[in-house]
């Protein structure tokens, strides 16, 4: 696959001049829009507002690929890089970037790293509100790797039901996060062993997006993690290995915070297969 052209089914509401534009811009990256098969994800362009429709797209099997539209009207180079790299199984922190990579065993770990990445930030220009938000989904990412994609050898959650006891996890259930600050964003990334997360704690997450957030436990505990997440990133992308490993890539804008939420939002969930 690495090496084959990636053909994407585009959302049938664009016009062909919007198509042709956007074709454009995910052509320099490889990302070739057609008709595809039944087994080819489908690419939707939109504003980047959720509504219960986009939950919908996310059910569909595989998950319909979110990408918001920017600039003119069109999806951004750096989106289109991470798109071409999440689907390709390549890095998806810029690879031009200074990345620093932490194996984490207990939340105390968690939130130092939380702190080291919120620091970069800083170092960078940006602002402290984009340093508490890069904190805060370090944590939320970190967390959710390290405590609820544990399970045993019959498959039972290890650490998710006690998810308010454990501190720290045995050695074989370790979790990686990596973090960059490139671009204007911080670039943020956790790694488990395990490829147990699906789409419906996102779905969920999405159908009620603009509600008053609620505590979700049905995604093991992570459910307002996941809101908060999203809310604070600019895009969410999640690569699942079934049985192997979950990536989950998050691109946080390094300026101010208000309205952050309201903020356009390309949600982008792989399903590698085999």
């Amino acid at each position: 696959m690495k090496d084959a052209p990636l053909k994407l089914t585009p959302d049938t509401t664009l016009t062909p001049e919007a198509l042709e534009k956007a074709s454009g811009v995910l052509a320099r990256d490889g990302l070739l829009l057609g008709r595809g098969d039944d087994a080819a994800p489908q690419l939707v362009l939109f504003d980047g507002r959720f509504t219960p429709a986009h939950a919908a797209l996310l059910e569909r099997r595989p998950p319909a690929l979110l990408l918001a539209t920017r600039e003119g009207g069109q999806p951004s180079a750096w989106e289109a890089r991470l798109l071409s790299a999440l689907l390709r199984g390549e890095p998806m922190i810029p690879q031009e970037a200074a990345t620093s990579v932490a194996w984490l065993g207990s939340v105390a770990e968690v939130t130092a790293v939380g702190e080291r990445a919120a620091e970069a930030v800083l170092q960078a220009g940006g602002s402290k509100g984009a340093a508490s938000r890069v904190a805060d989904v370090v944590h939320e990412i970190g967390v959710n790797a390290l405590l609820d994609a544990p399970v045993d050898g019959s498959g039972e959650p290890k650490y998710a039901h006690r998810r308010g006891q454990v501190q720290s996890v045995a050695d074989e259930d370790r979790c990686l996060v990596s973090w960059a600050v490139a671009d204007g964003r911080a670039w943020l990334e956790a790694t488990d062993r395990f490829g147990r997360l699906s789409v419906s704690p996102l779905v969920r997450v999405v159908k009620a997006w603009g509600e008053k957030a609620q505590v979700d436990a049905s995604g093991g505990g992570a459910g307002l993690g996941l809101r908060r997440i999203l809310e604070h990133s600019d895009v969410v992308a999640v690569r699942v290995t079934p049985g192997k490993r979950t990536q989950f890539a998050c691109g946080v804008d390094l300026g101010d915070a208000r309205r952050r939420a309201s903020q356009p939002k390309s949600l982008l969930f792989s399903l590698e297969r085999g």
